[in-house]
């Protein structure tokens, strides 16, 4: 996993069906200083581990295509 940096958690409303009324953390979250991500986790309260396994969720998902050369 790489290492990262929280630089800011903000509460905002869920855009999710399920969750209409409540708010959910929006993270922003820096790897390097030419690499600045948010994620979203649609809870009410968050820990430390609950950040951590979103950003590696998120990570997974970018990693994916990082260095992929694509010809059309």
């Amino acid at each position: 996993m790489a290492k990262f940096k929280v630089l800011d958690v903000r509460k905002i409303p869920s855009p999710e069906d399920a969750r209409v009324g409540r708010l959910d953390h929006l993270v922003t979250y820096q790897l390097d200083p030419f690499r600045t991500y948010m994620v979203r986790i649609p809870k009410d309260s968050i820990e430390e581990k609950d950040i951590v396994e979103a950003v590696r969720t998120d990570l997974e998902g970018i990693e994916r295509f990082t260095g992929k050369e694509f010809v059309t």
